[in-house]
C-alpha cells in the first residue's frame, strides 16, 4: 500500500485529525460555561452545537467535490486555516451572533478536515486498519479535549483561554499541511474527474443512513454529556468532563484494536454488533445516577461507537471507489446527523426537561441498528 511512500502525510493527517478532535469536544465541554456568561436557553445552545455540525456538513459536500477537480493539497490546507480563525474569534467573541459565525467556520474547518480519510481511503484501498488508524488520532484530539480545559481552569483561565489554544494547534496543523506532498488520485486529473455511479446503489444510501444515525448519536454525547450531567446535578462539573473523556478513551481503545484486526472481521458483522453495543449502552445511560455505573456504561458505550465510521467508510468503497464526490456525501450525512442529534436534544431538554433529553440518543441509536441490519442483510447476499 507504499506507506513509507506516504508516511508524511500519514503523519499529518494524524496531526489534523487530533487537532480537529480537540476543537470539536472543546465545543461541548466548555458549553455549559457558554451558556452561562451568554445566558442562553437549551434550545439555543443544542443550535450552537448544530451550526457547527452544519459547517461541517457544507463544507464536506463542496470539499469532496472540489477535491476532484482542483486537487487535494488546496482543500486540505483550508481545514486547519479556518479552525484557527474561527476559534481564535471565539476566544474574543462578545455577541451570540457573533458567537455562531466563528462557530460555523470552525465547522467548515472540520468538514474539511475529514477530507483526509478520504485521501486515506483512497489510498490504501479502502483498508478498515487505515482508516481506524486515522481515527484513533481524532479520538485521542476528543479524549485530551475535557482535560484541557480541566487544566485550563486549574491554571486560572477561562473558556476563552482554551478556545485560543486550539487555535494555536490548528495554526500549527495548517503550516504543516502548507509543506507536506498530498496524494493526488488519477481520478482528479482525468477529463471527467466527478463519478456519481455511486448514487446509483441501493447500499450506497445504507452507508448514508449508518452515518447519519451514529453521527447522531455520537454529537449528543458530545455536545450534551456534560452539560446533561453537570445541569441535572447528578455529577459534579469535573465528573462529568471527565465522563466525556471516557467515552472518548474508549473509543480510542477500540480504533486501537480494530486498527490490527480491522481487516481480519467481515465489516458487515462488526457494524451490527457495534450498533447493538450502542443502542443497549445509550438506553442504560438513562436509567443511572452513580458515578461508577455512569462510568462503566458510557466506557463500553465508547467500545461501540469506535469502529463504526471508519467501518462504515470502509465498508462504501464497494460502492464509492475513488469518487469524491461520493465519499464526500457520505461523510456529510454524517454531519447532518451531528446538526440534527444536538439540536433535537436542546428542544427537548428545553420542552420537557434535561432528564428527558439523553433519550434522543437511544432513539437515534435505533435507526443505527435498524440500517447496520439492513447492510448485514445486503453483503449476505451480494448486493450492492
Amino acid at each position: 500500500m507504499g506507506d513509507k511512500k506516504y508516511s508524511r502525510f500519514f503523519i499529518t493527517a494524524y496531526l489534523i485529525l487530533f487537532t480537529t478532535g480537540v476543537g470539536v469536544l472543546s465545543t461541548g465541554a466548555v458549553l455549559p460555561e457558554i451558556v452561562g456568561e451568554f445566558n442562553l436557553g437549551y434550545d439555543t445552545a443544542g443550535l450552537l452545537i448544530s451550526v457547527q455540525a452544519i459547517g461541517n456538513m457544507v463544507s464536506l459536500v463542496a470539499g469532496g467535490y472540489l477535491s476532484d477537480i482542483i486537487g487535494r493539497k488546496y482543500i486540505l490546507l483550508a481545514g486547519p486555516a479556518m479552525i484557527a480563525a474561527g476559534f481564535f474569534g471565539i476566544s474574543i467573541a462578545s455577541s451570540p451572533p457573533l458567537l455562531f459565525v466563528l462557530i460555523f467556520i470552525a465547522g467548515c474547518g472540520w468538514g474539511v478536515n475529514n477530507i483526509s480519510s478520504i485521501i486515506m481511503n483512497d489510498i490504501t484501498g479502502g483498508s478498515a486498519s487505515h482508516l481506524n488508524r486515522l481515527h484513533i488520532f481524532f479520538a485521542a484530539g476528543a479524549f485530551a479535549a475535557p482535560f484541557l480545559v480541566i487544566s485550563v481552569a486549574a491554571l486560572g483561565f477561562g473558556w476563552r483561554a482554551v478556545c485560543g489554544v486550539i487555535g494555536v494547534m490548528a495554526a500549527v496543523s495548517a503550516a504543516l499541511a502548507a509543506i507536506v506532498k498530498i496524494p493526488e488520485t488519477k481520478k482528479a486529473r482525468s477529463e471527467k474527474p466527478v463519478s456519481f455511479e455511486a448514487f446509483t446503489h441501493l447500499r450506497y444510501y445504507i452507508f448514508i443512513i449508518i452515518a447519519f444515525a451514529y453521527t447522531a448519536v455520537e454529537f449528543v454525547m458530545n455536545g450534551w454529556i456534560t452539560t446533561y450531567f453537570q445541569d441535572t446535578g447528578l455529577l459534579t462539573d469535573v465528573r462529568a468532563k471527565i465522563v466525556l473523556s471516557l467515552v472518548w478513551l474508549s473509543i480510542m481503545a477500540g480504533r486501537v484494536l480494530f486498527s490490527f484486526v480491522g481487516d481480519k472481521i467481515k465489516k458487515e458483522h462488526v457494524l451490527v454488533i457495534c450498533a447493538a453495543v450502542i443502542l443497549i449502552f445509550s438506553a442504560a445511560l438513562t436509567r443511572l445516577n452513580s458515578f461508577i455505573g455512569i462510568a462503566v456504561c458510557v466506557f463500553i458505550l465508547g467500545l461501540g461507537l469506535s469502529a463504526v465510521i471508519p467501518t462504515n467508510l470502509a465498508n462504501a468503497v464497494v460502492t464509492v471507489k475513488s469518487s469524491g464526490a461520493a465519499m464526500g456525501v457520505l461523510i456529510s450525512s454524517g454531519g447532518l446527523g451531528a446538526a440534527a442529534g444536538p439540536v433535537v436534544t436542546g428542544i427537548i431538554a428545553e420542552r420537557l426537561g434535561l432528564s428527558a433529553s439523553i433519550w434522543t440518543a437511544a432513539g437515534f441509536a435505533c435507526i443505527l441498528a435498524l440500517a447496520a441490519g439492513v447492510n448485514y442483510i445486503l453483503g449476505k447476499t451480494g448486493r450492492y
